[in-house]
């Protein structure tokens, strides 16, 4: 059986890991049909799907714990090596920040198109606010009026790259991150339910649960190669992720922070290693269409909550007047349409400048 470095140095190689992908790619359909679920309660008190993906926002615990691994496993040889700091950072703002402008300015049009030309109501995501709360949109800074309502977890990414980033400078600030993690044990002891009145203070954040999803990935990572298991231990951990997801997830909120963790941080932990260990004993399938949904998970993932919103205005728009099963099945037609946009936007614009601006800042 391969190593983990000749098992995933296979697939870095063309920049794909398939097992990451994939889950990668379920996660970001988790939280978008979550989304318009949520949109179809609210507004219809409809669902879709059953309501059974009411805790979809899960799939955010699995992009924190694969973020985790993903980035222990392309940056561990930058571990101790100040020279490559630059290196790390470039690579980070060029995957995150470049689409997520587009994507931003695109929402910004959108919104004074529709609302200032077109007279469409209900869809507002300008605010009152000057230089510095638009600094904060677009640096993505912690508590930034969020244009594009998920991008908090962008946030969280960043403060992520920038605690392993503390590494790459030199192994003595490991301290800080042992700071940062009895911290947020201490957090987890004294707020276990995030206040929402206390919710978005800075103190919350740099000590959030969420660092242990992050750390989760680094565990999974660093011990995977020194830890494996057969293919029936591996289905077994994915039954568990079920059955820990069925009998407690319902019962927890998205507020819920450390029960959160427990439940959905443990799940995601579960599938990510049962999923890698299958693809390495060559038991996982991987649809080609999984795969490109997974490369695309990103641009879908920033752009699912606006374009849910234009698509179900879109009707009214046209005069035609949807009752509210009619909208809800008009909204299975809206999830498979945000996936398909977010495919191609993937193909012809994300990759190409992801290309490009690499090639340029060599």
């Amino acid at each position: 059986m391969p190593s983990l470095s000749v098992f995933l140095s296979k697939y870095v190689s063309k920049k794909l890991i398939n097992s990451i992908q994939i889950l990668r790619g379920v996660a970001a359909v988790v939280v978008l049909v979550y989304h318009v679920s949520g949109y179809m309660r609210v507004h219809y008190s409809q669902t879709i799907f059953g309501d059974i993906f009411r805790i979809g926002f899960a799939g955010v615990d699995l992009f924190f714990v694969i973020s985790g691994f993903i980035i222990y496993f392309t940056a561990k040889d930058y571990l101790n090596k100040p020279s490559k700091f630059k290196d790390y950072w470039k690579k980070r703002i060029i995957r995150i920040f470049p689409i997520y402008w587009i994507v931003v300015l695109g929402i910004q049009l959108l919104q004074w198109i529709l609302s200032k030309q077109l007279k469409v109501a209900s869809f507002a995501t300008e605010y009152a606010g000057g230089f510095l709360q638009h600094l904060g949109t677009y640096t993505l800074f912690p508590h930034h009026v969020a244009v594009d309502p998920v991008t908090w977890t962008l946030s969280y990414e960043l403060y992520f790259y920038a605690l392993f980033s503390l590494l790459i400078l030199s192994r003595k600030l490991l301290v800080i991150l042992v700071l940062v993690l009895l911290l947020s044990i201490h957090n987890s002891i004294f707020h276990p339910v995030l206040d929402p009145s206390k919710g978005l203070s800075y103190y919350n954040y740099l000590f959030s649960n969420y660092n242990y999803e992050f750390l989760l990935g680094v565990i999974i990572c660093h011990f995977f190669d020194k830890i494996r298991f057969t293919p029936i231990i591996s289905y077994i951990m994915l039954g568990c992720a079920l059955v820990i997801i069925a009998v407690g997830g319902y019962d927890v909120g998205d507020y819920d922070n450390f029960k959160r963790i427990m439940i959905f941080g443990s799940s995601a932990s579960l599938i990510l290693v049962g999923t890698l260990n299958l693809e390495q004993a060559d038991k996982l399938k991987t649809p080609s269409f999984l795969m490109l949904l997974g490369s695309a998970s990103y641009v879908l993932y920033l752009i699912h909550f606006p374009f849910l919103l234009i698509l179900n205005r879109i009707p009214n728009m046209f005069g035609v007047t949807l009752d509210a099963l009619q909208m809800s099945i008009y909204n299975y037609v809206v999830v498979v349409i945000n996936i398909l946009v977010a495919v191609f936007l993937h193909k012809k614009l994300e990759l190409l400048l992801t290309s490009y601006l690499s090639k340029i800042f060599k």
